[in-house]
């Protein structure tokens, strides 16, 4: 049984790697991860190349939690993905410094989000801070249109 503290605990983990912050309440029996470190066998070669998509994985959140410590998030590395390998592999920490800053001057309009993601099926409009949040939110929203069957 997980205690208040512990599942507060796996929550901020799960904020900080990109997640939203329902996602401990919403989670999938089963999802997609995408790899953000390559996956490298006992010689450290790659096995598995950064992108690569393990599909019907635990939706758990301390699953997730445990495989994001690991490079694998419920989203596609990106250009404006801020993961610590994504990070690494553009070109180290002083990108997203200037990145953050760019953000912070956008705050000040508070008008203006970084991200934004469209349902395909109503034109639902999800916005969020970074791109992962809003692909989340997405996520969460894509649960309306599921078809309730009454028996």
């Amino acid at each position: 049984m997980v205690t208040t503290v512990e599942r507060q605990q796996l929550r901020q983990e799960l904020v900080s790697q990109g997640y939203a912050w329902d996602y401990i309440d919403t989670w999938q029996p089963k999802t997609t991860l995408y790899r953000h470190a390559p996956g490298l066998d006992i010689e450290g070669k790659i096995v598995f190349p950064v992108g690569t998509a393990m599909r019907g994985v635990p939706g758990n959140p301390d699953y997730v939690a445990r495989k994001s410590r690991l490079g694998m998030l419920l989203y596609p590395p990106m250009d404006n993905c801020e993961c610590r390998w994504c990070v690494e592999r553009m070109g180290g920490p002083e990108i997203i410094e200037v990145a953050k800053e760019i953000a912070k001057e956008w705050d000040d309009d508070k008008e203006l989000l970084l991200s934004s993601v469209t349902c395909q099926t109503c034109g639902y409009n999800a916005e969020a801070r970074t791109h992962p949040g809003a692909l989340s939110k997405l996520r969460v929203h894509m649960k309306t249109h599921e078809v309730v069957s009454t028996t």
